[in-house]
């Protein structure tokens, strides 16, 4: 089961608002990118708390802004959710086998939705709800004419175990979690929900070494009895503790910032009032510190791995866990931001991820399809930089809508530059580029060098225009911050009067070239003409099988499908290979 879509009403600042998980391709990351105070941050809290009821002392913090004195309404959250195959087998099975119920079939929807209401009475939480659409329904005997309701009692308990292991669990990584304490608390106080979050890491881990593990009987039942039987079993866990934390905590974090050998050390002990806790260091060389003593990014990036890499083998349902992450890698440097966006591509082997940001460097184009620009349109700036938020209102609309709003924009990365007010810093190393045409030549060049020939390692990127006469603007930019790029046209008539109009306004021979340049055969041809007929087709069908011929937006669209599978099928001929890698040669060549 994965979720495909949350809609939201009345919730702080959100009036209405759609989030859409269910694109194609299907990249399994979404990111929602805004300034701060835009509304980012709420949107992750109401998909949270979609799943986890909040307590009624709390509910006054989820009324809309500006109607805090004496709102009277619902406020609504619901989830869309998708079954797969597998899931719809363990269904029927349970209510089969489990439940006992005979009949010769059973249909299960494939979608279905559950909502969390929240009501209230000028200002005051008066109730709420939580309810599913989930249905099954059965045919009896093979002579019934109608599908039938189950009972009640049986209802209940199918939705309870459907919930319970199949509804996939939402997993919100909230900013505190960077101060790792310097000591877990094995049995943290009810009130500590801190505590209980670093206590549920622990847990993780253990389960991930050994599913038999867990705090109580690893841990706390072995400092309580003290034998030298438990103290062995006792040392032998933490040691275990130690090197499964260290293994994935600095291979990653050497592909960020290379640094000397380095280990978790994890010890147990007691304070002063008998309370037994976990304390990690870290050894480098001959000395030891604690977590809070190491670098503001590393104490981030350290429990975001715990968080993340761990819960994904505890959860037990057999769905794709939802994170949902704040602002992550604020504290990392600008290299450390790009570095993590590799990170993220492992978290969703098993999952989907949200993440919300404003920095530019934590926005990868390829997902572009699957990102929200957020808005705060009730936010009115006032004097001394305060403003008023009284007629707050969050929108969120996707990139591909935000962009065509904006066609004055001659870059199809600008409107999201603009978003984010960005400028490039004095000494900010602006890479390489390879300035396209459009979305199409982007896609089909990054998958054949990233995945088909395997050069990712190229130093230079591709950058996808909107047209070959609209490239005016990223090459002027370019040309004043004195950096290196290429502009790589068509070779039809369009592409050799732009290349023309272009060296003559801005650059030189050397830096715009068509399709010709690279091969005297590529002859008044555009990207698409480099595949063979039956490739063609058979891209277009990746995305809609049912084609039987080319569609160049299905195209594009199954050339994105098979980059975010890492997939290299079959009918990809060697001579297309060649002549990829000729384009790609020639590119690093006039670099």
């Amino acid at each position: 089961m994965r979720y495909t879509s949350f809609h939201i009403e009345n919730y702080k600042g959100i009036k209405e608002i759609d989030i859409d998980l269910a694109n194609s391709p299907d990249f399994k990351v979404y990111s929602f990118i805004g300034l701060n105070e835009s509304g980012k941050s709420t949107i992750l809290e109401a998909m949270n708390d979609c799943q986890k009821e909040v307590p009624v002392s709390r509910r006054y913090e989820l009324i809309p802004k500006g109607e805090a004195g004496g709102f009277t309404g619902q406020i609504r959250i619901s989830a869309m959710t998708e079954l797969d195959d597998n899931d719809i087998i363990a269904i029927k099975k349970y209510v089969t086998d489990d439940l006992k119920i005979r009949c010769v079939d059973i249909s299960v929807p494939r979608t279905s939705t559950v909502t969390r209401t929240y009501f209230f009475e000028n200002a005051s939480p008066t109730g709420a709800t939580y309810e599913s659409t989930f249905y099954p329904k059965i045919k009896k005997t093979n002579s019934s004419k109608n599908y039938v309701s189950l009972d009640k009692d049986s209802e209940s308990k199918l939705w309870s175990h459907t919930k319970k292991y199949l509804q996939p669990e939402i997993i919100f990584y909230r900013d505190f979690l960077s101060k790792f304490p310097d000591k877990v608390y094995l049995v943290p106080e009810e009130s500590d929900i801190k505590g209980e979050e670093y206590l549920g890491i622990i847990e993780d881990v253990l389960t991930s070494i050994n599913p038999r593990y867990n705090v109580e009987s690893s841990l706390l039942k072995r400092l309580r009895d003290k034998t030298p039987a438990d103290q062995q079993a006792l040392e032998a866990v933490e040691n275990e503790l130690g090197q499964k934390i260290s293994k994935v905590v600095f291979e990653a974090w050497n592909k960020i910032q290379q640094v000397s050998k380095k280990e978790i050390v994890v010890k147990s002990g007691a304070d002063s009032e008998g309370k037994f806790f976990l304390k990690l260091t870290v050894k480098d060389g001959g000395q030891s510190f604690s977590i809070a003593e190491r670098s503001l990014g590393f104490r981030w990036f350290f429990t975001f791995l715990l968080y993340t890499e761990f819960r994904k083998e505890r959860i037990i349902t057999t769905g794709e866990p939802l994170f949902l992450l704040d602002e992550p890698a604020s504290n990392l440097h600008q290299a450390a931001q790009k570095s993590l966006l590799s990170t993220f591509q492992n978290i969703v082997t098993k999952a989907r991820l949200v993440y919300t940001t404003h920095s530019h460097h934590l926005i990868n184009p390829e997902w572009l399809d699957n990102a929200y620009v957020v808005k705060n349109k009730g936010l009115q700036y006032i004097e001394d930089d305060n403003f008023t938020t009284i007629n707050t209102e969050i929108e969120a609309k996707k990139y591909k809508v935000f962009a065509s709003e904006h066609p004055d924009q001659t870059s199809y990365f600008q409107p999201i530059l603009d978003v984010l007010d960005y400028q490039p810093g004095l000494l900010e190393n602006v890479p390489k580029i390879v300035i396209n045409e459009g979305k199409f030549d982007y896609a089909t060049f990054t998958y054949f060098r990233d995945v088909v020939l395997k050069r990712s390692k190229t130093k230079f990127s591709f950058y996808p225009g909107q047209g070959a006469t609209k490239l005016d603007l990223p090459i002027s930019l370019y040309e004043s911050w004195s950096r290196p790029y290429i502009v790589l046209l068509d070779s039809d008539k369009e592409g050799h009067d732009q290349k023309k109009r272009y060296i003559k306004e801005y650059s030189d021979e050397t830096k715009v070239f068509t399709l010709k340049d690279i091969d005297a055969k590529f002859v008044n041809i555009s990207t698409e003409d480099l595949f063979t007929a039956n490739e063609k087709l058979m891209i277009s069908k990746e995305y809609e099988s049912s084609l039987t011929s080319y569609n160049k937006s299905a195209f594009n669209t199954g050339i994105r499908t098979l980059q975010a599978e890492g997939r290299v099928p079959r009918y990809i001929t060697q001579g297309t290979k060649d002549k990829m890698t000729k384009i790609i040669n020639f590119i690093e060549a006039n670099f």
